[in-house]
């Protein structure tokens, strides 16, 4: 397909450490001005409470370039980037559906990234379409992280089945929910590239202390 499959660039030292890999790593050819985010995972006892970013991407000097924020407070999932004209662009869901996503449970996460605007589809469902202000070009020479707690960048615990960005953005609106485990599951220990053979449908991150 075309994009980036985060799971082969992440590898089980990597989720159990430091978690982050060099942007030219992972987007050889640069991210595109228009995408699709789409990512499978669930939240653990602690970190539904936690604000974190689920992946963010640094420049080589250590600014921001674009994250997804899972703002467990205040129940809320925010898009970040760099403006054009402005130091930050921001798309901001948050409403009764989005809290379901809050819980103890598999949910897939799907955001349509476009010139002028950000949708959100949750467990396949499309929420909500927020307007966006001009973005800068992402300058890839940084990091790309994920799982990472915002005010002091420990590591989330969380559990992840799958992470993609496509280079089109409306994979988002053709994802579906079939892959998406429905409590108590048995898969077999097959995993795409880059895993170190880890059994299961996800990776279990676990916190560094």
């Amino acid at each position: 397909f075309s994009g980036f499959d985060l799971m082969e660039y992440f590898n089980v030292r990597d989720l159990l450490g430091s978690r982050f890999e060099p942007g030219q790593n992972v987007y050889p050819q640069g991210l595109p001005d228009e995408y699709a985010f789409v990512t499978t995972f669930k939240f653990r006892k602690t970190s539904r409470r936690e604000d974190w970013y689920l992946w963010q991407i640094f420049d080589k000097y250590g600014i921001p370039q674009v994250s997804i924020r899972l703002d467990g407070p205040n129940k809320a999932l925010e898009y970040n980037a760099v403006g054009l004209t402005k130091d930050a662009v921001r798309a901001v869901f948050k409403d009764p559906e989005v809290e379901n996503l809050f819980d103890r449970n598999w949910h897939k996460i799907a955001l349509s990234v476009q010139a002028k605007s950000v949708s959100l589809y949750l467990d396949c469902k499309h929420l909500q379409t927020l307007s966006i202000e001009d973005r800068e070009d992402i300058d890839m020479n940084g990091k790309t992280v994920i799982g990472k707690r915002v005010y002091d960048s420990v590591p989330i615990d969380f559990d992840l089945q799958r992470m993609v960005i496509y280079c089109d953005s409306k994979h988002a609106e053709l994802e579906t929910c079939c892959d998406l485990p429905k409590g108590p599951v048995s898969y077999p220990p097959v995993l795409g590239g880059g895993t170190g053979g880890v059994e299961g449908p996800y990776f279990h991150c676990i916190p560094e202390y």
